[in-house]
């Protein structure tokens, strides 16, 4: 297959040629002319048409007449067509443009002016790109095909135009990479598809509009939705993106092994929608950067319809944005263009991206996913010869974030900064501050097949969820753990106490024993880590305020700044879903005081009743599954903790006093007590209905701080918003914000079960200093 030369003329062709000339510029003009003529071969006969196949506007008339005339020929003549491909002058390989090659002019699509810059100084700075040939015949037969299998008129010049367009974006691919690869021809070949057409038929009949009416609004309907990415474009957003994030951040992003070149061999076999966690404003440059710095399809990023600005809003559509409306569920036109769009940019493998939680998570914990995108993409694929759609969620875990302090006051009751142009100047100006590294992890995926019956009209609500759930697990599962949340968990756990370096190396060294033990995912830099790592990512928070270091005494000393409870463990929740099932089972061991079979049981019983609690806080698998997991876990964490818990709670706690580490309070203790707080703020509430939930927080988040003062709850993450919410959601589920005696009663007994569920995080807590004074005075002798 001929793609690029300087040759453009097809072999063993005997008749005459017709060389379909893609130039934008006079300069591609004659570079193209000159090609042709200098390569002739003796005796051979040809015409020249010259079509400006990649810009939208009227050719000659001369141009039409010349090639409608010319598919009257009965000499069956071969159809070449070709255009000049420019290079670049420096070798990209892997790596996309930068803001300075925009700048310069250094792209794969020069301007007219740069054209002539390149030529001056290098003759040999481009190539020709020769598409596919193909006979008159032969192209009348592809053209009658088209209209038996897509409707419409025939009409052979405009499906020529449309072949040898075709045929120089796929060669011209092979040469450049798959991060220009674009979608084209649109509005023919989403509003002509049979499923539009057939589906504009029957609003027709229902509604008495004619076809006419319907056809032009949906194409208004996909020319307000659809992306109209261009080759500046993606370079412009993969160039932003760049600059965005190494200001502040290593400029060599963390991947597993094999991820890029297994997620390059799935968008060549299947439609793919990837769904990234969501922690910071960078994280869609960075995907779309990524994308075009690893030659990968560029992503269709979904963005609402309230993002299509003057200004912005055009330049986020020429790279790769969707603007949908907030809700479409009455219009039946739009309904129809969405679906059929979205079938299209799936079957032509064009990937789609969005925020699996929908907004930035203020915790560092995995939000709910929305299921709205899933619904409506999802929706998209359900028919019968559907490609199977992989929903894709990938982890994006920043060693630390640049918004965390915006998250720390909005959860200790601040109010939203509003986005401006100032504010995103000001957001990027604050990137030069050092943050370390960016970790992405793409999950193994989920196939809507596993889930649905594709033949239906529309998946049902609970698979749409099931979906969400597996989705979410496989995100929780792909991101790692990172070296700064293992050292926030330790300082965490500490409170505000000072420990030395010995003492923080010795309980990460325990974490990093467990995690080792469990297969829990971690990035490089936990799985190589030394002392020397430890210390450099301690300087590194030290420099951001998450942890003060004192250096003056005898040895150096690390601690939780005063306030700073919230920011340190936005770090630490990025480990803690690893962690939940051990530290619900430490928690469950110490409610045993049965013996036998029943002990077992009680154990069950408390652990499924701390699942049930902390369901708004983490994803669960059912319960069965769950107990199966849990169990499993403590088996490698305490091999005979069976036969202890059957002899009852004396050898159940020493059985727990031997576990190294002990995890429940350093995992569960911030919800708890912030559980607690909002149970005591409900239960200080009159005895009616609870109409205005974001009160009973301000009241709480009130009396957190007065708690914190007294000393009365381990730190102030728990005055936290995002947590309070939670609380409320349980204390809802349970009937408690409602009017009545029966609900003030039920506030109290759940503020006495927090009571004493907190009761049993602080024993956790003293015995595990309790050994780690036992292996310091070790130390000391």
């Amino acid at each position: 297959m001929q793609e690029t030369c300087n040759n453009p003329w097809p072999d063993n062709i005997s008749g005459p040629v017709v060389f379909i000339v893609d130039s934008i510029t006079r300069t591609e003009k004659r570079l193209l002319e000159e090609s042709i003529g200098e390569n002739k071969p003796a005796g051979a006969s040809y015409h020249v048409v010259h079509r400006q196949l990649r810009e939208k506007r009227r050719y000659g008339q001369g141009s039409n007449t010349q090639l409608s005339e010319l598919t009257k020929s009965n000499q069956n003549p071969y159809f070449v067509p070709v255009r000049v491909s420019w290079k670049t002058r420096t070798p990209r390989d892997m790596q996309g443009v930068s803001l300075r090659d925009l700048v310069t002019g250094n792209r794969e699509y020069p301007g007219w002016f740069q054209q002539k810059l390149r030529l001056r100084k290098d003759q040999n700075s481009y190539s020709i790109t020769v598409g596919n040939g193909a006979s008159l015949a032969q192209l009348k037969d592809a053209s009658a095909h088209h209209v038996r299998k897509h409707g419409g008129d025939e009409n052979l010049v405009k499906f020529i135009d449309r072949s040898a367009f075709l045929a120089l974006e796929k060669n011209e691919r092979h040469i450049k990479g798959a991060r220009y690869k674009i979608p084209q021809l649109l509005s023919d070949e989403v509003i002509r598809k049979p499923s539009v057409i057939k589906a504009l038929t029957k609003i027709s009949e229902s509604s008495g509009r004619s076809m006419d009416s319907l056809i032009k609004e949906a194409k208004l309907c996909l020319n307000e939705m659809s992306a109209k990415p261009t080759a500046l474009g993606t370079d412009l957003a993969a160039a932003l993106g760049r600059f965005m994030y190494t200001r502040g951040f290593d400029k060599d992003i963390d991947y597993a092994d094999g991820d890029i070149e297994r997620i390059r061999k799935l968008l060549t076999e299947k439609p793919v929608a990837f769904l990234f966690t969501h922690k910071s404003h960078i994280d869609g440059f960075l995907l779309m950067t990524i994308f075009h710095d690893q030659n990968l399809t560029p992503l269709h990023l979904f963005g609402g319809i309230n993002m299509n600005m003057p200004g912005i809003g055009p330049i986020l559509r020429r790279s790769g944005a969707i603007f949908i409306r907030r809700s479409f569920q009455d219009d039946a036109v739009y309904k129809v263009v969405f679906k059929n769009y979205i079938d299209y940019l799936g079957e032509k493998r064009f990937p789609l991206m969005w925020a699996l939680e929908g907004t930035r998570s203020r915790t560092g914990k995995l939000m709910p996913p929305r299921f709205g995108l899933i619904n409506y993409v999802v929706s998209a694929h359900m028919r019968d010869n559907a490609p199977d759609l992989l929903l894709m969620p990938v982890s994006i875990t920043y060693d630390q974030v640049p918004e965390v302090a915006d998250y720390d006051a909005l959860q200790a009751g601040g109010k939203k900064r509003p986005e401006s142009t100032s504010w995103f100047m000001e957001y990027i100006s604050g990137l030069k501050n050092p943050h370390g590294k960016i970790h992405v992890r793409f999950g193994e995926g989920v196939t809507i097949s596993e889930h649905l019956d594709l033949s239906s009209p529309a998946p049902q609500t609970r698979d749409i969820q099931k979906i969400a759930f597996e989705l979410a697990v496989d995100a929780n599962n792909a991101t790692p753990i990172t070296v700064n949340s293992l050292i926030c968990y330790v300082i965490l756990e500490h409170g505000h106490k000072a420990i030395t370096f010995s003492e923080l190396n010795t309980d990460i060294q325990a974490l990093l024993e467990l995690i080792n033990k469990l297969g829990f995912a971690a990035t490089n830099d936990v799985k190589n880590l030394d002392d020397a790592g430890i210390k450099k990512c301690l300087q590194q928070l030290g420099t951001t305020g998450v942890i003060n270091i004192f250096n003056d005494g005898i040895e150096s000393v690390y601690m939780l700044p005063a306030g700073a409870g919230r920011t340190a463990a936005y770090y630490r929740n990025g480990l803690i879903h690893f962690f939940i099932n051990s530290a619900i089972a430490d928690m469950a061991l110490l409610a045993v005081n049965k013996t036998g079979d029943e002990a077992i049981t009680q154990f069950h019983d408390e652990a499924l009743k701390l699942r049930e609690m902390f369901k708004y806080e983490f994803f669960f698998e059912g319960s069965s599954a769950f107990i199966l997991l849990l169990e499993r876990e403590l088996e490698q964490r305490a091999p005979d903790w069976r036969s202890s818990v059957i002899q009852g709670a004396k050898t159940t706690r020493k059985l727990l006093a031997g576990i190294t580490p002990i995890l429940g309070h350093g995992t569960l203790r911030p919800f708890i007590e912030a559980y607690l707080v909002l149970a005591r703020a409900l239960r200080m509430q009159a005895e009616g209905e609870i109409s205005d939930p974001k009160q009973l927080i301000n009241h709480a988040l009130t009396l957190g701080k007065q708690r914190v003062l007294q000393k009365r709850i381990h730190c102030e993450e728990s005055v936290s918003g995002s947590y309070f919410e939670n609380a409320i959601k349980i204390a809802d589920n349970q009937d408690l914000l409602k009017a009545g005696g029966d609900a003030a009663d039920g506030r109290q007994r759940w503020l006495e079960d927090l009571r004493e569920i907190s009761a049993n995080v602080r024993f956790l807590a003293s015995m595990a200093d309790a050994k780690r004074l036992q292996i310091r005075t070790q130390l000391e002798k």
